[in-house]
């Protein structure tokens, strides 16, 4: 059974995910997070909700994105989780990472059922390098778990757009507008201050 990691719902969630973490999208992520303060990969954010917001899930199947936030809330662990967001934060906030590639592998001998492998690989010449990240798993989900497929609750500070990676050019455009004329109205208030 495990022999089949990854199967036809990971490989969809890895396919998903490689294409937010790079490229395109992977640039209106950072553009996101640097013109709202959003830290979407925060300490204190919760898996099942940044993948919503990525509008990563497996589709095909019976219970696939139900069981998908299940397992990422409460199957792979807390340590598991933060070496994620870890991961994750690190890599999107280093201008020197083109991107992240994900994959799933069969490790019979994780202690815990699921590992997170993390890796910088080398540097190219122009100093730019990738990050890959492996989960690790010794079965696969188990195929009667119901799953939970309801929209996960809000992280505290979240910023709009809720899908900054998938917001169109306007809806960017507009949010990276509001921030700019929020700091200019700061700036003007703090010279202002000054004079008196």
């Amino acid at each position: 059974m495990g022999a089949l990691i990854p199967n036809g719902n990971d490989t969809e969630v890895i396919n998903q995910l490689n294409l937010v973490f790079t490229g395109p999208k992977l640039a209106k992520l950072r553009a996101h997070i640097r013109n709202t303060g959003d830290d979407v990969f925060g300490p204190t954010r919760h898996l099942p909700r940044i993948s919503y917001r990525l509008k990563v899930a497996p589709t095909s199947g019976n219970r696939a994105k139900g069981r998908w936030y299940v397992f990422l809330r409460d199957l792979i662990g807390i340590d598991n989780q933060q070496r994620i967001l870890d991961g994750l934060r690190d890599a999107v906030a280093d201008p020197n990472c083109v991107g992240i590639r994900f994959w799933a592998r069969l490790d019979p001998g994780v202690p815990t059922g699921y590992g997170v492998e993390v890796v910088s690989e080398p540097a190219d010449t122009n100093g730019q390098h990738w990050v890959t990240m492996t989960m690790l798993c010794d079965h696969e989900i188990n195929p009667s778990l119901p799953g939970d497929p309801n929209t996960p609750p809000a992280n505290s500070g979240e910023k709009p757009p809720t899908q900054p990676a998938v917001a169109t050019a306007r809806t960017a455009y507009k949010t990276a507008k509001k921030a700019a004329k929020k700091a200019a109205k700061k700036a003007v208030k703090k010279t202002a201050k000054k004079k008196k």
